[in-house]
């Protein structure tokens, strides 16, 4: 926004009306299924498949390379995405976001995805309610159901933050270093839950996927909303409307 632009009012800015409601709805709606047919084929007719016991060979893999190093090396990779610590680093973020641009497409972009990727892990893993694997588990859950990786999911969702540093700036090293954690967080955290028995292989991949499809929807809803109140996006709008640089040198 220029200088001759007055500044709109925050409750002006808000971007998650009826429509937009919807939009997020059906993708919930369509996940939520989608994934629910695949949990629903690893433990039905596929579950005496080589990809089951491929599985479990793997979960058996991760046992044997324990030490009391990666044992406690695993149990801070599985917190980077445990519910507490997603919860309050997506706080963090969103209100530090808010005071930055005073309005709400950034802050929005990251609880959403959150909101979006939680509501459809509790639904899947739910209606699927597929055993842990059968290892000694490192950790305990109040969740007993191992299809989809929630952890893995809440790691790649926080690619949402990603997202927002490429609506605002074109420095090409902040991209890089932000894609590199993007990319290092969920394996991190994948490898965690396969190492201390709480998943399969199969958990963490779709866990991986279902939190990476929250990402590009809550993108999607949000930016076409952006759009059509006229409020500029970022660094990828026209070259009429310079990025805004995250970090000035």
């Amino acid at each position: 926004m220029n200088s001759t632009t007055p500044t709109p009012r925050l409750r002006d800015t808000w971007l998650v009306r009826r429509s937009e409601a919807l939009a997020l709805l059906a993708f919930y709606l369509a996940f939520s299924a989608a994934w629910f047919a695949v949990g629903w084929l690893l433990t039905h007719p596929l579950k005496d498949s080589w990809i089951v016991h491929t599985d479990q060979s793997v979960s058996e893999w991760f046992v044997k390379q324990r030490t009391p190093g990666l044992n406690s090396l695993s149990f801070v990779g599985s917190m980077l995405a445990d519910t507490v610590v997603k919860i309050v680093v997506t706080a963090i973020v969103a209100i530090g976001m808010l005071i930055v641009w005073k309005r709400w497409l950034e802050p929005l972009m990251v609880a959403v995805t959150l909101v979006l990727e939680a509501l459809c892990f509790i639904t899947i893993t739910t209606l699927v309610n597929r055993p842990r694997p059968d290892v000694p588990h490192l950790d305990t859950s109040p969740v007993g159901s191992s299809f989809p990786s929630g952890h893995t999911g809440a790691a790649v969702a926080y690619t949402a933050i990603v997202v927002v540093i490429f609506w605002h700036t074109r420095r090409r090293w902040i991209r890089v270093l932000a894609v590199a954690v993007a990319v290092i967080l969920p394996v991190c955290v994948a490898s965690a839950r396969l190492y201390r028995g709480m998943h399969f292989l199969t958990d963490v991949v779709f866990g991986a996927l279902l939190g990476a499809a929250s990402v590009t929807a809550t993108a999607f809803v949000l930016r076409r909303s952006a759009e059509r109140r006229g409020e500029s996006v970022g660094a990828e709008d026209p070259a009429d409307a310079p990025a805004i640089d995250l970090v000035h040198t």
